[in-house]
């Protein structure tokens, strides 16, 4: 009896021991968005890989905390809903094959299984966000974890750089392998596009700049000079938001009245005197057209889609339309691709740059769920982003993450603008580290 108790609490630290190695190896990996892949149909990221192996292997957590309920309510709930309904109960538009006759006999636009992979995919983002958020050795770890992220982060951002100013070796591999796209001059890591990148790469910097005691005083500072050059030069629009939460890093954190003045004086110099470098060097209007008015675009519905600023903005208007057609349930996870072109000329779009294509999402994750989900997905998206970011305001003076988790979430929440689709883990990941957390400070706490 005393022997077969041995064995089974020997059993149960083996399974607990597998699990935060499998965890720490998705997060690790989270930056490896693009390649390796391997591409049937949709790209299968390593991290997703091991996603699945993770919802295989051990039992999904059951929804205890309103947190986790509401997480569990917008990827296992709401998408089954919506699945049901969009199966029992709608057609694809007839014309979605004449418009792409490329589509027709398509893995994954021609095949009645491929929803249900959508399912896989929001049932593993519940999974690894669930598990994560319980995991009690993450954050007993926390620190020698954090290192790891940060140094495979750095080294993602070497080749970044490097592949800016010289070739993209990665693109030249076999499509099968890899599913990257060439950007001249801008940073994108190992994602598809820099916007991805630009949040991973937020997440990296703060982690490297509160990795001080990991690293030497030498070491530090170079990590922190490679990952803010690899930020910088994404050139994404994204980076604007960034910048309006630091600049209201005086007024938000607790600090004496001396620190505050401080601070916003040198963030309001650095701008001055980036403005004057920008004018001098005769490049502000490249600066305008890279950044302005790209973020300008996609606040005010312009009548083109000359940028990605005016294209997100147009897609997601679309996706707003298809929601307003199917506002209970939407059409399902994954289907709004079907549902894009019949609006392509009813959005008062007078100049066509960048055109819808086969595949192409809402660009904005939250008129995409709203057009996927309704109703339901819409209220548990907002139900979670109302959660996480109480949770970011209440433990922002809290040390020592505190400022850290709440500029990333903050940053994080803001970029969702821009993404898509709901199902991206490496959208979620973070924040569920960040909300793991604090469960686990306040647990310590009791």
């Amino acid at each position: 009896m005393y022997k077969n108790s041995i064995l089974y609490e020997r059993k149960i630290n083996n399974a607990v021991r597998h699990k935060y190695y499998l965890l720490s190896a998705i997060i690790i990996l989270i930056g490896f968005q693009q390649f390796p892949v391997l591409r049937i149909g949709g790209s299968f990221k390593v991290y997703e890989f091991l996603s699945i192996l993770l919802l295989l292997k051990y039992v999904s957590v059951k929804p205890k905390t309103p947190l986790v309920i509401i997480v569990w309510a917008l990827f296992v709930f709401s998408p089954i809903v919506s699945f049901l309904n969009a199966f029992l109960f709608q057609n694809i538009p007839y014309d979605f094959f004449v418009r792409y006759p490329e589509a027709l006999h398509s893995f994954k636009f021609d095949n009645p299984l491929f929803p249900l992979l959508q399912l896989v995919y929001m049932i593993f983002n519940y999974s690894v966000f669930s598990h994560i958020y319980y995991n009690d050795e993450i954050f007993e770890n926390f620190e020698k974890l954090k290192k790891k992220v940060v140094v495979v982060g750095t080294f993602i951002a070497i080749y970044s750089i490097i592949a800016c100013f010289t070739v993209d070796v990665i693109t030249l591999l076999p499509n099968f392998v890899q599913n990257k796209t060439v950007y001249n001059f801008r940073s994108s890591g190992l994602s598809q596009e820099p916007s991805f990148y630009v949040l991973y790469q937020v997440w990296i910097v703060l982690y490297a700049c509160y990795s001080r005691s990991s690293f030497s005083k030498i070491m530090w500072i170079l990590i922190i000079v490679i990952n803010v050059t690899s930020l910088i030069l994404t050139f994404s629009t994204a980076l604007l938001a960034l910048l309006g939460v630091v600049l209201l890093i005086p007024f938000i954190f607790k600090s004496a009245l001396k620190y505050k003045i401080l601070v916003l004086s040198i963030l309001v110099v650095t701008c001055i005197v980036g403005y004057i470098i920008l004018v001098n060097l005769g490049i502000y209007n490249l600066f305008e057209s890279l950044f302005i008015n790209k973020a300008q675009n996609f606040f005010l519905s312009p009548e083109h889609t000359l940028d990605s600023g005016s294209f997100r903005n147009y897609t997601g208007r679309i996706g707003l339309e298809i929601f307003k057609d199917n506002p209970w349930c939407g059409v399902g996870v994954g289907n709004s691709v079907y549902y894009m072109h019949p609006f392509e000329y009813k959005m008062g779009i007078v100049a066509f740059g960048e055109t819808l294509g086969l595949g192409i999402f809402p660009q904005n994750l939250y008129s995409c769920v709203l057009a996927e989900q309704g109703i339901l997905g819409g209220i548990f998206l907002f139900l979670l982003i109302f959660y996480i970011l109480r949770v970011l305001w209440k433990n922002r003076n809290t040390t020592p993450y505190g400022r850290m988790f709440f500029i990333g979430g903050i940053f994080n929440v803001s970029v969702m603008f821009s993404v898509s689709v709901v199902y991206s883990l490496f959208i979620w990941l973070f924040l569920a580290i960040s909300m793991g957390y604090y469960r686990y400070s306040k647990k310590r706490c009791l």
